[in-house]
């Protein structure tokens, strides 16, 4: 099992692919699908539907604009480089999935259950992030999430260098334990549902006033 170090006291696991066993897969999206060890390199699903479950797999340079999902589970899974805009990933189920340097403006993701989740150097402006319960480490690391929308439970989050312009996080059920400690909390709306999380003094400065006008008083 590979491990990612997340700081000095954590470490989350990674995907296991073993790029050697990988088949090309060159089909389109369809119901009730099953893939395994499938390497899924620049092909062009944009638009299409479909359920099932993806293990073990490499996507690289994809085209997911627009794709449905639902339900989806994916374990063990890599998307690197990839277009994932305005799809929908709906009672998804993650496990060991990391996408890296890709496309997520408008992306749509309700997962069911997520652990073991990596999302780095992305674009995620107006996503909509849900996660129903998470039972291990959920990190983003070098994303924007400008008026993005977070739902559910946080509580595994840990966000690193991102930034929020506009994001909304007032449907947030639990933040507790949530660490924004290494990012940009400025322009974030929803800030009393963030009570648990892990900030710091400087950014409880930076927000001070946003914070105010959220609890309800007005600044003169």
């Amino acid at each position: 099992m590979k491990f990612r170090k997340i700081d000095e006291q954590r470490s989350m696991r990674r995907p296991l692919v073993e790029v050697d066993r990988l088949t090309p897969l060159e089909e389109d999206l369809d119901q009730d699908f099953e893939w395994s060890e499938r390497s899924i390199d620049g092909l062009d699903w944009s638009g299409q539907h479909g359920d099932g479950s993806l293990e073990a797999s490499a996507i690289r340079d994809a085209d997911m604009s627009g794709v449905e999902l639902t339900p989806f589970e994916v374990v063990d899974v890599t998307v690197d480089h990839s277009v994932l805009s305005n799809s929908r990933w709906e009672r998804a189920t993650a496990r060991r999935l990391e996408i890296t340097e890709s496309q997520l403006v408008g992306w749509q993701a309700q997962f069911s259950l997520a652990q073991d989740v990596y999302i780095a150097d992305c674009r995620a402006d107006f996503a909509g992030l849900s996660i129903g319960s998470a039972k291990g480490p959920v990190v983003f690391e070098r994303c924007r999430f400008m008026n993005a929308t977070f739902l559910g439970d946080f509580s595994k989050a840990v966000f690193i260098d991102c930034t929020f312009p506009d994001a909304d996080f007032s449907r947030v059920a639990n933040a507790k334990g949530c660490d924004l400690r290494r990012s940009e909390m400025t322009g974030i709306t929803g800030l009393m549902s963030l009570k648990g999380a892990l900030i710091t003094a400087d950014q409880a400065v930076d927000i001070a006033g946003e914070l105010a006008t959220a609890a309800g008083f007005k600044l003169a």
